[in-house]
């Protein structure tokens, strides 16, 4: 599975070897910048333009909680290894850690 994000505000999930796509994920109202797996697999982060950060369960196929703060937009987004954190950067200059539980 390949996860990609793009201008069309919109996250995909695409199953390989034969390009399908599996899920679609709405929400940000601009551009995405960056996705990235739980490391359980079970969710996944983006980051936008919009200034927030998403979190998505892939088994409700939603957004399950938005993380506000960055007064610009969110260049990029990363699990920590242990799937508790969350780490952004902005264009604001800022850089968050966030807890996600």
């Amino acid at each position: 599975i390949v996860l990609s994000g793009g201008d069309d505000r919109l996250w995909k999930t695409w199953g390989f070897p034969d390009g399908n796509i599996l899920l679609t994920g709405e929400g940000h109202t601009d551009w995405l910048s960056g996705c990235c797996f739980r490391p359980s697999g079970t969710q996944l982060v983006t980051s936008s333009g919009d200034t927030t950060v998403r979190i998505w369960d892939l088994s409700r196929r939603g957004c399950i909680l938005t993380l506000r703060g960055h007064s610009r937009a969110v260049r990029g987004c990363s699990w920590h290894s242990c799937g508790d954190f969350v780490a952004s950067a902005s264009m604001d200059g800022t850089s968050k850690i966030w807890d996600v539980n």
